[in-house]
Formats: C-alpha cells, sequence, structure tokens
C-alpha cells in the first residue's frame, strides 16, 4: 500500500464523529484520573481568638482606677449624647 492510498483513508478515519467524540471523552477522563491523583485537601484555616481589651490596660492603684473610669465613661457618654443632637 502506497502513501498515496492511505492518505484518503486516514482522512475518513480522524474525520469520523464516532472517532473524534471517543477521542474527546478519553481525554477528558484522563484529565479527570489526573486531577484525582493529584489532588490534595488544604489544610482547615485556624480561627483566631479575640484578645480582651482589659488585659491591655496598664495597672494602677486601686483608688486612681476607679475614678479614671469612672470620668471616662462620664465624658463618652456626653459625647455620645452630643453627637445624638
Amino acid at each position: 500500500m502506497k502513501i498515496s492510498e492511505l492518505l484518503p483513508i486516514l482522512k475518513q478515519v480522524f474525520t469520523n464523529p464516532y472517532v473524534i467524540g471517543t477521542a474527546v471523552v478519553v481525554i477528558f477522563f484522563m484529565n479527570f484520573c489526573c486531577f484525582v491523583c493529584n489532588y490534595k485537601k488544604k489544610p482547615p484555616k485556624s480561627k483566631k481568638k479575640k484578645i480582651a481589651k482589659t488585659a491591655a490596660a496598664p495597672a494602677a492603684p486601686s483608688g486612681q482606677t476607679e475614678t479614671a473610669e469612672n470620668s471616662a465613661q462620664s465624658s463618652e457618654s456626653e459625647e455620645k449624647s452630643s453627637a445624638q443632637k
């Protein structure tokens, strides 16, 4: 069989819809197999715990701390009431 006789037969084989469909299915199947083999599950993300704000406050004598907190709370409430007006 000469090459000139073989080329029309090869053209008919490669343009056949069944051959094209089978090739597409095989390619998708091989890609899916590679995906399954190379799949790595992502590690779970750790949730950060919230830090209490009271731990960041500096230590002061007990008598001064209470008065400072009371004055800070009263000034905050005054600011909020003036902002609402």
